[in-house]
């Protein structure tokens, strides 16, 4: 009943209150223990919300049970996470009903700021109710004030930046859109990808701070002139940890090429700033050496901010591994041929324990070695090759990088997994047994293999089929016919 009077009711009450006209009959519903002789009153609610920008929230205090009397009952607010005088004023007073009233309301001021915060709460209890009026279950009800602030989103203005190495700062812009509401900081810090710190361009790792609507920040980043003839350099520069509510956006992090602007006129000069450039690489690459392991040691390359809990797990489980093949030299070594060797080395021995490790539980679980072969042994070997594929295949705009990263994969997989050791097995036949010995052959008896080579060779074939097809009926990545059509 108490209800549906108080939907019929109107929540701001006149200072005259809800009394019924003369000649309206004042009706006597039972309270909620069915008592007819006392009054009981409560909030209409249990919990209240409002938006901080509002200004002021009514809340509802109904009363049952005998209305032909009159009834007062004390009101006070308290803190939760909201505090008064900085969320909400606090108020407190008695609420009269006069006879016949069934409803009355209390006023509370809420204050809005420009700082962004959570939903906060406060409570406004009724008590101390006089004689003949008792308090009903809904004594205590809680307010949330919902914060309506926008602190914005954070990210660079542009995706990229080019400086000369001449300019002497690299000045980046950082935007706060969707909102400049209230004081925030976001953190800022460089990384090298070629450019090195300390020689190329000096490190940062600091706060930015906006003030209240302010919408765009500067950050400067010196630039290292050695007047060298260097090559093109590029680092990162990351944002991270936002504050008060903030976000970051698409562009949380951006690549700034340091552009070399050396003038040199005489051949003599450029014939020696060649050899100042292989003498640099060497220097930059015993550099990175040192970067290779920081980042093999670390989690995520580092930075640990951004990790999440399977960088965590994928760094435990894939540690070892890490390390060695941090061990592999630097591409600017000897041309290449260093960290092309080394890295065939780290290969083979992964191929020679996945193969191990993979024959042995192909053994225990009774498997043919040509089941183990295409199932164990491919998931370990062949399928990270796909994946790699996969990435040389997004960032290139030929799918010449993808085929020979998976082509050259698979031959070194099978170079090393049988090449290498039926020519040592081969080897060392013909030179422990005599000439005219079948032991001193070293012959293969798998009935599997020839299946093997003739679907590999009829899938090989399809794909060069394909990838000819494409090159002569796809043009600027559309098909011929389609251009044809138009």
């Amino acid at each position: 009943w108490y209800q549906r009077r108080v939907r019929e009711a109107v929540v701001s009450t006149q200072s005259t209150g809800n009394k019924p006209k003369e000649d309206e009959h004042i009706p006597e519903e039972p309270s909620r223990n069915g008592d007819m002789t006392v009054s009981r009153i409560e909030f209409s609610a249990a919990a209240y919300s409002c938006m901080e920008n509002e200004g002021t929230i009514k809340l509802g205090v109904i009363r049952t049970g005998n209305l032909k009397c009159k009834s007062t009952v004390s009101y006070e607010t308290s803190d939760g996470t909201a505090n008064a005088g900085e969320d909400y004023v606090a108020k407190s007073g008695v609420i009269e009903f006069e006879e016949g009233e069934y409803i009355k309301s209390v006023e509370i001021e809420i204050i809005d700021d420009d700082v962004w915060e959570e939903t906060e709460t406060f409570f406004v209890r009724l008590f101390n109710p006089n004689r003949g009026t008792e308090m009903d279950k809904i004594c205590v009800t809680q307010v949330s004030i919902i914060n309506d602030d926008e602190p914005g989103i954070l990210q660079f203005q542009k995706p990229s930046y080019l400086y000369k190495e001449s300019a002497g700062i690299a000045e980046l812009i950082i935007e706060r859109n969707d909102g400049c509401d209230g004081r925030i900081t976001v953190h800022y810090k460089t990384k090298d990808i070629t450019a090195i710190a300390g020689k190329d361009y000096e490190a940062r790792d600091e706060e930015v701070e906006f003030t209240h609507g302010e919408v765009t920040k500067t950050i400067h980043i010196p630039l290292m002139d050695d007047d060298v003839f260097n090559e093109d350099k590029i680092f990162e520069v990351m944002l991270s940890e936002p504050t008060a509510g903030s976000s970051l956006g698409k562009t949380k992090c951006t690549i700034v090429t340091i552009l070399n602007d050396d003038d040199y006129q005489t051949l003599i000069t450029r014939v020696a700033n060649l050899t100042s450039v292989n003498l640099d690489k060497l220097v930059i690459g015993k550099e990175s050496y040192k970067q290779q392991f920081q980042e093999a040691l670390s989690v995520n390359g580092g930075n640990v901010d951004d990790a999440e809990t399977m960088d965590f797990v994928l760094h435990f489980l894939t540690f070892g591994w890490k390390v060695m093949f941090a061990c592999v030299p630097p591409a600017h070594m000897a041309g290449g041929w260093l960290c092309f060797t080394v890295a065939l080395m780290c290969i083979a021995i992964v191929t020679a324990v996945i193969g191990d490790m993979a024959t042995v539980l192909g053994l225990l679980l009774g498997l043919k070695d040509s089941v183990t072969a295409i199932t164990l042994v491919a998931l370990g070997t062949s399928l990270p090759d796909t994946f790699a594929s996969k990435v040389a295949a997004m960032n290139e705009d030929t799918a010449d990088a993808a085929i020979g990263n998976i082509t050259g994969s698979n031959s070194v997989n099978v170079f090393l997994g049988l090449g290498i050791p039926w020519l040592m097995a081969t080897i060392y036949k013909a030179l422990v047994y005599e000439a005219d010995d079948t032991r001193s052959k070293f012959i293969i008896t798998d009935k599997s293999m020839p299946f093997t080579i003739a679907l590999y060779s009829i899938a090989a074939i399809i794909t060069l089929l394909l990838l000819t097809w494409r090159r002569y009926a796809v043009s600027a990545g559309k098909p011929s016919w389609v251009e044809m059509s138009k």
